[in-house]
This record gives structure tokens, C-alpha cells and sequence, in this order.
């Protein structure tokens, strides 16, 4: 065999390895896209798989062992937890779901007034005030009534409550517990829990009406 075959022929087999390796390169780099394309179908799937919050309002209400009951209800609203402090814990949120009229202080013991009279102003004797027994931004609020108007039944006995309002993020949004709590036993603890069973499941389906604008 002559020299040019001898040449040739190397020539050749170089050719073949190049094009085995550019091959091989090209079917790792296949099959490395192909594992990542995989991996987000994955992901995307799970995040698909994952249930949306439960709808509606849970009821987790208890009676404790004294006889005492307590309200207890939570629902989702997709805002997050600064969001939903500002409504539940300013005059300016309150006036949104709660009354027309709300007015006062943000703070620790601070007192806030409220009224469904328009011309309600502060210091009126039928104004409702909530005073403020614990703050903590975006995470919790809670007070109880210390002025009710006059003519609401069993005001005195409902001055003994007291309500609180949990955050917790989740999905995105904010869950919000709201735990009232301090309903004794008689009849006429009787008709203030039914009272409040219905006024309070109104109170959370306000709120959500205001946070899903």
C-alpha cells in the first residue's frame, strides 16, 4: 500500500472518531436537556398537585370542660399578613368591613371607637369601643368590648369576652383564626353565644368580601 492510502486511510478513521465524538457530545447534551425539560415537568406537576386552600370558613368552635364556650372560626384570604393587620388592626381597615364609623388609637390598651350612625362622632354615647389587649404586627390582634350601646342585650355579661385574631402565611396568603372566647353558661350566655355564633361567621365573610377586591 502506497503512502497517499496509508494517508488516507488515517485520514478517514480521524474522521469517524471526530464524528463518533460529536455525536456522543451531542446525545449527552440531548439527554441532559431532556433531564432538566423532566425536572421543571416535575416541579410544575407538584406545584399543580399541591390543593388550594380550603373555601369557605372552618369552624373549630369548643365547649371547655367548666362549660365555658368559645367561637372559634378561620378562613383564607389571598393577601399577605401586612395586608390584612392593616384591615383588622386601623380605623381606616375597620371602616371597610366592620362600621361606617371607626375612630382611635392603635396601640397597646388604646381604644377604638365604632358606630353605624354616620354622624357618629367621638365620645358618643351610642359608640361601641374596643379596647386593644395585644398587638403584635402582621401577626396578631386582640381586644374586647369595654362601651356598648345602649339597648344591646346582655352588654355587661358581653364585656366578660374577648376576641383574637391569629395570621399565619399559607398558599401564598394570609389564614386567619379568629378565636372569641369567654361565653359562660345560663340563658342568657345562651342567646349571646347564638347571637354572636351567626355575627361572628358574618364578621369573616365581610372581611374576605374586602381582601378579594
Amino acid at each position: 500500500m502506497g503512502a497517499g492510502a496509508e494517508h488516507r486511510q488515517d485520514h478517514n478513521r480521524n474522521g469517524a472518531t471526530q464524528e463518533h465524538a460529536v455525536e456522543c457530545a451531542g446525545t449527552s447534551l440531548g439527554a441532559s436537556m431532556l433531564k432538566r425539560l423532566f425536572v421543571a415537568a416535575f416541579i410544575a406537576c407538584a406545584a399543580c398537585a399541591t390543593p388550594p386552600p380550603a373555601a369557605g370558613l372552618q369552624d373549630t368552635s369548643f365547649t371547655a370542660g367548666d362549660g365555658s364556650r368559645t367561637i372559634q372560626l378561620s378562613a383564607w384570604f389571598p393577601a399577605p399578613p401586612a395586608e390584612v393587620f392593616q384591615i383588622v388592626a386601623t380605623p381606616e381597615g375597620w371602616r371597610k368591613w366592620a362600621a361606617p364609623v371607626a375612630m382611635g388609637e392603635v396601640k397597646l390598651n388604646g381604644v377604638l371607637e365604632t358606630s353605624y350612625n354616620p354622624n357618629a362622632k367621638a365620645g358618643d354615647a351610642g359608640n361601641i369601643k374596643q379596647q386593644f389587649i395585644e398587638l403584635v404586627p402582621d401577626k396578631r390582634v386582640a381586644f374586647r368590648t369595654i362601651q356598648t350601646p345602649e339597648g344591646f342585650p346582655h352588654g355587661e355579661l358581653y364585656k366578660q369576652t374577648s376576641a383574637l385574631m391569629e395570621l399565619t402565611p399559607e398558599a401564598g396568603g394570609t389564614r386567619l383564626r379568629f378565636t372569641h372566647s369567654g361565653f359562660g353558661t345560663g340563658k342568657e350566655w345562651d342567646e349571646l353565644y347564638g347571637f354572636f355564633v351567626q355575627g361572628d361567621r358574618q364578621t369573616l365573610e365581610e372581611l374576605q368580601k374586602v381582601l378579594a377586591e
